[in-house]
């Protein structure tokens, strides 16, 4: 019988089936498929040791496998025939319990550039959350995984193109024409198709719709298949920026299936390496260990934690135990080598046996080799296989300077001191901290000594080199050691990752809390009228503390605007956080019978409605989530009236009362609700508005000192710091001369004048 392979990303294993089905018994697959997990195995290591005719399955979920896609190229460019059949991808959404049909177009030099388009955009994604993995699990896995990404994005271009330029057909295509393009393949003739009469008492069943015949092939799916697929969007979720929507998803499949350890080990390695939420896959982990204690991946990624966390006898114990189970799991005896050299210097004879394995591995570094021979070389009589392994460490890697110079080392003290100072000079050469007064003492006697050989070796200069040599050679590479550390990351700040929402963002109490939530790493979404403000300031916040901005033209008072504002926000800013509700003003200062009408319909529309209609359009988000806070920054005119302060009072009288209503409705829901409320505040153009650009009737804060906009922002901060546990509901902020609304110290600012003033 004739054989063909076919290769497919692991959704599609269903339409492989299919076409394998349709063109049997006269043609047999051998089946290659790649799935997505972040450490799975690449198609292009899986179709290394096939030689047969191979059958592409291209679709959505290929093209958008980095495990499929990365070095494809070197498989399709191969000396074997390909025949690449463009089909529609499927997956299975648990959550509307229905199968997804996702269309793949790739037909001319468009598709090419949306998909490299689509790889692109994936990668800048992951790169700007990459400042959140803090720790160093999470940190060297992030880097591993977003290197992937960009070598695959890199790649997929020359990829798509090789693909089309192989005439790929549609699967359409291919069953009218009755497979004819795979038999072609196979070398076999198409069966001529034959009608067999139905039995006389039978009736014919009528062929099953499409949709049907999918639904069943589902249901015929193992529960490992359909585990693949939620862990699969998971995955996609958290690669797209969603790593709460990934989390959640993986929650509601295990708390469908909770037997499903695969589902236990996904969860915890996402609470791992994309939430940074290390004691929580700490947990999840222990509970997964306690039902299995010999789930390989789950014991790797426990030591990983407890190595990282400085927990290095239990890192020891959970890598022993995966050892013991699957010896040749990828890099576990390099990882316990390591980790006895490190931490456990009296078990060098363990770290010798541990490393001794690793070094099998084909694929193993020069980095690798060179540890082990620093391992060698604490053991008495094993210094010439340590000096093989520092060979074998130079081959793998010429420009490993520690390599060189503790090859050079070895071969002064066996007298073979012209190599000695060959390897040396390279290590120079690669490293100048090599290039010391010992070092350059103890090789210049090399050239000294003459020839190499044993006896000169033995010489008194070279005695003395040689101790010299071995005297400085631990305080060198300690030295270097410190050098090629990382800088340590730095801490994350206390907003990274938050999202804020801020009305009124261009001036005063605005600007002022803008600028201070941008220095502790807040994303910001500045939304304000005058759209030539946004930009300077999010010009300048990005350039002064590198933030996130996002800026909406907006006037809050225009009901259907804020509703499709919040509407039209990218999908990388949708989630916010915290909302705060600043815009404000105040207009006009007259009494009640003679005030202007359309300076009240201003007021209420801002304060009032304007707040409203944000609280409407932000809130329902965060009540989803059950999580979230909003700040209305109010007015000690919400507290006390003043003559001629009539609406502009009671609109923050309103404010006052719609806090209080606010923190009851929303407190079921997790929700934290504050105002805070500042009597004058300068660096407004809160007086200048009042009285419509009369910067004469607007000079009130000329004899005393009143408060400044960082003075309510640093509060504002204050309050949307606290821990989850805290909620501010009301702060009431007054300047040290300014008792109330109306009684107000005005003998002069100087003995209250911020520092920076005098």
């Amino acid at each position: 019988m004739p054989l063909l392979a076919i290769a497919y990303s692991h959704e599609d294993l269903s339409t492989a089936q299919r076409i394998a089905e349709a063109v049997d018994p006269v043609v047999e697959f051998e089946h290659y498929s790649a799935g997505r997990a972040n450490e799975g195995e690449l198609l292009v290591d899986i179709l290394r040791k096939n030689q047969l005719p191979l059958v592409l399955l291209v679709s959505h979920n290929f093209l958008t496998n980095p495990n499929c896609l990365l070095r494809a190229g070197e498989w399709l460019t191969q000396e074997k025939e390909i025949l690449p059949i463009v089909i529609d991808g499927h997956r299975y959404d648990p959550d509307a319990d229905e199968v997804i049909t996702e269309e793949t177009r790739l037909e001319d030099r468009s598709d090419v550039t949306r998909y490299l388009s689509l790889w692109q955009d994936r990668y800048i994604e992951l790169r700007r959350g990459g400042e959140h993995y803090t720790d160093a699990v999470g940190q060297h896995a992030f880097n591993n995984y977003l290197r992937k990404i960009r070598e695959t994005s890199v790649g997929v271009e020359e990829v798509l193109e090789i693909i089309l330029g192989l005439e790929p057909v549609r699967d359409g295509y291919l069953r009218d024409t009755n497979y004819a393009r795979v038999y072609a393949l196979a070398g076999a003739t198409v069966p001529t198709p034959r009608e067999e009469p139905a039995p006389p008492t039978a009736e014919m069943e009528p062929e099953p719709e499409p949709e049907e015949e999918m639904n069943d092939i589902l249901t015929e799916e193992s529960i490992e298949e359909q585990v693949q697929g939620w862990v699969n969007r998971a995955w996609r979720m958290s690669d797209a920026g969603d790593t709460a929507g990934g989390l959640e998803l993986l929650h509601l499949s295990l708390e469908n299936h909770p037997e499903e350890l695969e589902l236990h080990y996904q969860y915890a390695l996402m609470l791992a390496l994309a939430a940074n939420r290390l004691p929580a896959a700490r947990s999840e982990l222990d509970a997964l260990l306690d039902n299995d204690p010999h789930y390989p991946d789950a014991l790797f990624l426990s030591g990983e934690l407890y190595s990282a966390a400085g927990e290095y006898q239990l890192a020891r114990d959970e890598w022993e135990r995966l050892a013991d189970i699957q010896p040749a799991y990828p890099e576990v005896n390099q990882r316990l080598g390591y980790l006895l050299a490190d931490h456990f210097p009296a078990e060098v004879a363990e770290a010798e046996a541990y490393l001794r394995r690793a070094t099998r591995d084909p694929e193993a570094s020069g980095e690798l080799f060179y540890r082990y021979a620093e391992v060698l070389s604490r053991m008495p009589g094993r210094e010439k296989k340590a000096m093989k392994q520092l060979e074998k460490a130079i081959q793998r890697d010429p420009e490993h300077a520690p390599a060189h110079y503790r090859l050079a080392v070895a071969q002064f003290d066996e007298g073979d001191l012209q190599q000695a100072r060959k390897n040396y000079l390279l290590a120079v050469s690669l490293e100048p901290a090599y290039d010391t007064p010992a070092n350059r003492r103890a090789f210049q006697a090399a050239t000294k000594s003459g020839p190499a050989t044993g006896a000169s070796a033995g010489s008194s200069v070279a005695n003395d080199a040689l101790l010299a040599l071995k005297q400085n050679i631990a305080d060198l590479e300690a030295m270097l050691a410190e050098q090629s550390r990382p800088e340590p990351a730095p801490a994350a700040r206390p907003g990274s990752g938050k999202t804020v929402f801020l009305s009124g963002a261009t001036s005063g109490i605005g600007l002022a809390t803008a600028r201070r939530l941008a220095a502790e790493g807040y994303r910001l979404i500045l939304a304000a009228r005058r759209r030539e403000r946004l930009e300077n300031i999010s010009r300048e916040l990005h350039e002064t503390h590198g933030t996130e901005v996002h800026t909406v033209t907006l006037d809050v008072s225009q009901r259907d605007g804020v509703g499709q504002a919040i509407a039209a926000l990218p999908s990388e800013w949708t989630t916010i956080d915290i909302l705060i509700n600043n815009a404000g003003k105040a207009k006009g200062f007259d009494p009640i019978h003679t005030g202007d009408l359309d300076h009240w319909d201003e007021m209420i529309d801002v304060n009032l409605r304007g707040l409203l209609y944000l609280t409407r359009a932000v809130t329902p988000g965060m009540v989803k989530r059950g999580q979230g806070m909003v700040i209305n920054v109010a007015s000690t005119a919400g507290k006390e009236v003043y003559p001629n302060g009539n609406v502009y009072c009671a609109t923050k009288h309103a404010v006052d009362a719609l806090t209080h209503a606010m923190r009851l409705d929303l407190v079921k829901h997790g929700i934290r609700v504050g105002q805070i409320c500042p009597a004058h505040v300068e660096e407004t153009e809160f007086a200048v508005v009042r009285f419509d650009g009369d910067r004469e009737r607007a000079r009130i804060y000329e004899d005393f000192q009143p408060l400044r906009s960082r003075d309510v922002a640093e509060t504002i901060y204050f309050m949307v710091s606290q821990p989850p546990h805290v909620n501010i509901l009301d702060v009431v902020l007054q300047g040290t001369q300014q008792a109330s609304s109306t009684v107000v110290d005005r003998s002069g600012r100087a003995r209250y004048a911020p520092q920076e003033e005098e």
